[in-house]
């Protein structure tokens, strides 16, 4: 089978190869599924240009990839929820990721079945993007019906699914964008519009229970300048966190780096009463069930700005790293 490989630290083109390899065995708790698409992540050209050499090491030539969708080729023989010929769609864990390949492995618990009225291209469109924000606003946050939530970046990736998942909870939802995505922003939910290139968000009297940081920089501490009392900056975009460290299981060392480093921003939890989580998105196939229950129920849909053939691995990378995409970009292998 053919599958891309990482064989070096820089920029993207050199250090990404396809190799022929042999196929996939799978492990007992593991299952083989032939890829139909594969989406791409921000953390997949990070990894590239290195930005976790400090934190995991790796040999080279590593898999890519983490997000897919396909059809069950295999199973291990401890593996009792899914059979071959199921359509399935997975987010490998980081230390055991592929998804831009013609076969992956994949536990078997980070996979669900994906729904019928969903493509692959749909389906692998969703696990970072729905994890991130499941795991960011309900389970760190505790975001409910009747909050209100500021989201950064709403026509991004994770932005535009955030924006759904907010006002599926039943969330007040407030997103910037810049103004040629406003018609977009309104069409998937979001009550108010912010047009960054004509309005300072800062300058607006509103205060939130949340807000969604999905840029990082100024806009992480800016966050806590238009919170509630209480209120919580969710960010996947600032600084690293020790909980950060304790979820990549790095030693005691690295946990006091990434504490050091995110002193700032808990400092001005404190001083503001209110709250900050950052963290490290853990795959998780029960949490993809429900979101794969709310795209049965109406409630949320796949954004999808690109789709590549499969031998444009570098080139779909190239273009999700100038920000410019509305939505997710797709690797296509069927």
């Amino acid at each position: 089978m053919r599958k891309y490989m990482q064989t070096g630290y820089g920029a993207m083109r050199g250090n990404v190869e396809i190799l022929d390899v042999p196929n996939p065995t799978p492990w007992d708790y593991e299952m083989a599924v032939e890829v139909h698409a594969a989406a791409l992540n921000p953390i997949d050209f990070k990894i590239i240009h290195g930005a976790l050499k400090p934190v995991i090491k790796e040999k080279l030539p590593t898999p890519m990839g983490f997000d897919g969708s396909g059809v069950v080729s295999a199973i291990g023989d401890r593996v009792t929820q899914f059979k071959v010929g199921d359509a399935v769609f997975f987010r490998a864990d980081i230390r055991n990721r592929g998804s831009f390949a013609q076969i992956c492995c994949v536990g078997a618990d980070l996979a669900t079945l994906k729904p019928e009225i969903m493509s692959h291209a749909d389906a692998a469109s969703l696990p970072l993007v729905a994890l991130t924000t499941l795991q960011g606003l309900v389970d760190r946050a505790g975001a409910k019906a009747g909050q209100s939530i500021l989201v950064h970046a709403g026509a991004g990736g994770v932005g535009s699914f955030a924006v759904q998942f907010a006002k599926a909870i039943g969330m007040e939802v407030t997103a910037i964008i810049s103004s040629k995505n406003a018609d977009m922003m309104r069409e998937l939910g979001a009550d108010f519009v912010i047009e960054r290139d004509k309005e300072d968000y800062l300058g607006r009297p509103t205060r939130y229970d949340i807000v969604y940081d999905t840029i990082g920089g100024d806009a992480t501490l800016d966050a806590f300048k238009v919170l509630k009392a209480g209120g919580a900056v969710v960010s996947i975009a600032g600084p690293p966190t020790e909980e950060m460290a304790n979820q990549l299981g790095l030693s005691w060392i690295m946990r006091q780096i990434m504490k050091f480093m995110s002193r700032k921003v808990f400092a001005e939890a404190k001083r503001t009463g209110t709250r900050y989580f950052g963290y490290f998105t853990q795959s998780d196939g029960a949490q993809l069930a429900q979101i794969a229950q709310m795209v049965v129920d109406g409630k949320i849909h796949a954004v999808i700005d690109r789709e590549y053939p499969f031998e444009q691995l570098v080139e779909a990378l190239e273009y999700l790293e100038t920000g410019h995409a509305k939505g997710k970009v797709v690797l296509k292998m069927k």
